[in-house]
């Protein structure tokens, strides 16, 4: 009886040490000063919290709060000792809801409070606990998934990777995605959301893909009756994206058909894989990999081959049909460099064209080129940001010319300066010349003058 008793005792002790080591060292809210605002977020602490441990921002849904906890990671910052930060949106108003103003997120793809909001608490947090900014997540449920791409797009210096479930940009918000580099992104979507629509979905992925200069003929998986899970592996300099479409799972913040049958760990496992070291070219701005191999441009938003147009892309809006989500081409004020091949009759020319898509939709560029390989040209765009339509036009429709390897890459010197290193492409080596003199790649004949124009000899 006497070891049966010590038996119980022990193992009651075990249990109790157990749930102790599993327990949260901190769950609660905080108050924050941002601007002239106070706002709060929740934050959770695991008993077995790390130093120098990864940070986790979780943004909820439209009329959702911090203590919803969506999507929720508690289970994860458990296993793993990371701190998580549910965040809590100030009242919005949403012209979708008919003006209603709802606890949510500022998620247009530009600067907003809510920017501010973020960047407050990680400093809040980091007062508190050691954490390693190279290791900071975000990732959000509806309106917060909009907003994780903002995110995306704004804090790309900030943040190390990113994942959403059942929320991207639509009506009055837009995907801007022109960070400062390309960014690890995983996204989840029901067949049946029939509220931020599964049918348009597919078109910012293809967006993000060609963003990340990714394969954009993905690895496709099928677990019948679960999900179909399509990853678009990375192209030089680029990080692969992930799309997992949930079979019949409507607008939800929670899946169990996921490979881990838990979708905050799927996201979880995606973006602990990387960090702000996370090797990639900052410069990437586009890569649409029209010529790969499986892939049908024309499908996805893309002219080809119609009359004297070789092939076109960016299109006029049509939010009231579209809910504002369509194939995009969009950058910031800044420096580029279009690089390409045209491949095909020798001696004849190829009229490349960029064309702003709204306000004057006046021409940033018209410039003729002669068939041949390693075709490039520079341009300035002075907006903060806008949309654009690029095309590549032959002098006769009979004309046999195919257009390769388009990339069009940052040349700001802020960008240029990031690495030490040469970067190069399959296309076109590009050497940066910081003092704006002339500078020529002697194997490939290419000067850069000023850092205004490249001829190609």
């Amino acid at each position: 009886m006497m070891k049966r008793i010590q038996l119980v005792l022990m193992t009651a002790l075990l249990l109790v040490g157990w749930a102790t080591a599993w327990a949260a060292k901190v769950d609660k809210s905080f108050n924050i000063k941002v601007g002239n605002k106070t706002r709060k977020y929740r934050l959770y602490v695991p008993n077995n919290v790390q130093d120098n441990t990864a940070l986790v921002f979780c943004l909820h849904g439209t009329g959702g709060s911090s203590d919803m906890k969506q999507p929720n990671f508690d289970a994860i910052a458990n296993e793993d000792g990371v701190i998580v930060v549910y965040g809590h949106g100030e009242n919005v108003k949403f012209p979708f809801f008919g003006n209603m103003e709802l606890p949510g997120w500022n998620s247009t793809g530009e600067w907003s409070g809510d920017i501010d909001y973020l960047l407050a608490v990680i400093e809040d947090v980091a007062s508190k606990y050691s954490i390693d900014r190279n290791r900071i997540y975000c990732c959000g449920f509806s309106n917060g998934g909009m907003m994780t791409y903002t995110v995306a797009n704004l804090l790309a210096d900030k943040f190390a990777a990113f994942a959403s479930i059942s929320g991207y940009p639509i009506n009055e918000f837009h995907l801007h995605h022109t960070g400062a580099r390309p960014v690890p992104f995983l996204h989840i979507h029901g067949t049946n959301d029939d509220l931020v629509k599964s049918a348009y979905v597919s078109k910012i992925i293809d967006n993000i893909v060609a963003r990340n200069g990714c394969n954009p003929v993905p690895e496709t998986t099928t677990k019948s009756g679960k999900f179909t899970k399509k990853v678009y592996p990375a192209g030089e300099g680029g990080f692969p994206i992930v799309f997992y479409s949930m079979n019949g799972m409507g607008h939800s913040a929670e899946t169990s058909n996921t490979e881990e049958g838990n979708a905050s760990k799927t996201m979880w496992n995606y973006m602990k894989q990387y960090t702000l070291d996370s090797p990639c070219d900052p410069t990437l701005k586009w890569r649409p990999c029209i010529e790969q191999e499986g892939w049908t441009p024309k499908s996805h938003g893309w002219t080809i081959n119609s009359g004297t147009t070789i092939c076109s892309f960016g299109k006029e809006q049509n939010t009231s049909s579209n809910a504002n989500v369509y194939p995009s081409l969009q950058f910031i004020e800044g420096d580029y460099r279009l690089t390409f091949n045209a491949v095909g009759d020798a001696g004849k020319q190829v009229t490349v064209q960029l064309k702003r898509l709204a306000g004057q939709k006046d021409v940033v560029f018209k410039e003729s080129v002669e068939v041949g390989e390693n075709r490039a040209i520079e341009f300035h765009i002075p907006d903060a940001w806008a949309e654009f339509n690029i095309a590549f036009t032959k002098e006769d429709a009979a004309d046999n010319i195919e257009i390769t390897n388009i990339e069009i890459h940052s040349c700001n010197t802020d960008e240029a300066a990031i690495s030490d290193v040469q970067r190069s492409t399959s296309n076109v080596q590009r050497v940066f010349n910081l003092s704006g003199m002339r500078t020529e790649h002697p194997a490939r004949g290419i000067n850069i003058i000023n850092g205004k124009k490249i001829v190609v000899k």
